[in-house]
């Protein structure tokens, strides 16, 4: 696995957007996403922007907001995510994936060789997993775990790293542009403290 080191800044704070014009992801639906709502998103605040960068270049990028899930019934899945929590409030609060991309050059290709492979979507998860456990422990405040309406060619990889349905309706349902997904804190907990050897 090739060691990625890379910055993350806010969109809003990119030195060059002509760098911003120059990526794809091959997913229409993300690539529109950048292209035409993200400014309109970020004025009204909506949600936020980071952009990875390797030296010069955008390797991925992801949006996240605040979010709460609402608890309209009890799922293996989602007690799976938050244990007791999930049976006592009717809901939680979550941090959403607006957006998650990877640029298309350094996507993951099923076949390569391992050493060929960046897994720059697992390192990027990882940057969401710290942001997520550094406001529960620096800042103090509560976050149940992290929410995502997974394309349907991204549900799988989403579920390689942890995440459940939010439901068997949603697990269930064979044909969807996307599913709701989560992940509760402990196992972003144990995620970070694998990726930083803790």
């Amino acid at each position: 696995m090739k060691r990625l080191g890379f910055d993350v800044v806010p969109y809003n704070g990119m030195i060059d957007k002509k760098d911003f014009n120059k990526y794809t992801t091959g997913v229409q639906t993300l690539d529109a996403f950048l292209i035409e709502e993200i400014n309109e998103i970020e004025k009204d605040n909506k949600s936020l922007l980071s952009v990875a960068y390797i030296n010069d270049e955008i390797v991925g990028m992801f949006a996240l907001s605040t979010a709460q899930t609402t608890n309209n019934e009890t799922s293996n899945q989602s007690t799976q995510a938050f244990r007791e929590a999930n049976t006592r409030y009717s809901n939680l609060p979550m941090i959403s994936i607006d957006h998650f991309s990877v640029n298309k050059k350094y996507q993951h290709v099923d076949g390569a060789p391992e050493d060929e492979n960046y897994h720059v979507g697992s390192a990027l998860l990882n940057v969401i997993y710290e942001i997520v456990v550094m406001l529960r422990v620096n800042y103090n405040v509560a976050i149940a775990g992290v929410s995502v309406d997974a394309l349907s060619s991204a549900a799988d990889w989403y579920e390689k790293q942890k995440f459940v349905y939010i439901n068997d309706k949603e697990e269930n349902t064979p044909v969807k542009d996307s599913f709701k997904m989560i992940i509760g804190y402990d196992m972003i907990y144990k995620a970070y403290c694998l990726s930083h050897n803790m």
